[in-house]
């Protein structure tokens, strides 16, 4: 039998991280697989993924989908639109799908609708945590941003990520860094980054950064959606 106290800590760390947890978690909990299985039975836990547990008693929550993506194979991080909306960027509150970017050579098993990306450029200084959820950094997720999401939105990103305090010259160092033939996401960044750099000592509100984005908006009206659900696997 578990212990009733360890029980309790279990499902409170389940509740703690959007009701999901790896079965290894379950161990050091004294929870054995007999009696995962035996809950699983239940219905009190389910599977979503290998060696992963979710509490049913949970609500499935976009936040769960983005964290049973990272825990299970593949060693991916959050990244583009799904990135930005847990960064709390603007423009992207209502991202619906799971963006996830891996490690060229990895083979990532990442159940529901889950957009996959690949990349041999991602090094750990591009990775942060979000509550656990490893996710593209700030300046990382604008350098990739463009080619998966509309013009308008991903503007919107990088002038609430300035007027929020990010600097311009990192923002610029990292898309520099990102920048190869046929990544156009870093490109539009930068473009982006000197329409606001020119602005000089007014750029620092809000209003003046989105006078601008919005200039560059009408100039190039046409730019329709693009989504990675229609690229996916996507090579970057």
């Amino acid at each position: 039998m578990v212990p009733t106290r360890a029980m309790h800590d279990f499902f409170l760390h389940l509740r703690n991280h959007d009701g999901v947890a790896h079965s290894s978690i379950a161990r050091e909990h004294g929870i054995t697989w007999h009696k995962e299985r035996r809950l699983v039975e239940l219905g009190v836990l389910d599977r979503p993924a290998h060696r992963l547990l979710r509490s049913t008693a949970h609500p499935e929550t976009w936040r769960q989908r983005c964290r049973i993506a990272t825990m299970s194979a593949g060693n991916g991080v959050i990244s583009h639109g799904a990135a930005a909306r847990l960064h709390r960027l603007d423009g992207f509150a209502a991202h619906p799908l799971v963006d996830i970017l891996c490690r060229k050579g990895s083979w990532p098993g990442h159940p529901g609708v889950v957009i996959t990306h690949f990349t041999r450029g991602l090094t750990d200084d591009d990775i942060v945590t979000i509550d656990d959820i490893p996710t593209l950094s700030v300046p990382a997720t604008l350098a990739l941003l463009r080619p998966h999401s509309c013009e308008t939105a991903t503007m919107k990103a990088i002038v609430s990520a300035v007027a929020r305090g990010w600097s311009v010259t990192d923002l610029r160092a990292t898309a520099v860094r990102w920048r190869s033939r046929g990544r156009p996401g870093p490109s539009f960044c930068l473009d982006v980054l000197d329409r606001i750099d020119r602005l000089g000592p007014q750029a620092s509100t809000g209003a003046s950064i989105s006078s601008a984005a919005d200039h560059g908006s009408r100039r190039n009206a046409t730019t329709s959606l693009v989504t990675s659900s229609h690229r996916s696997p996507v090579q970057i």
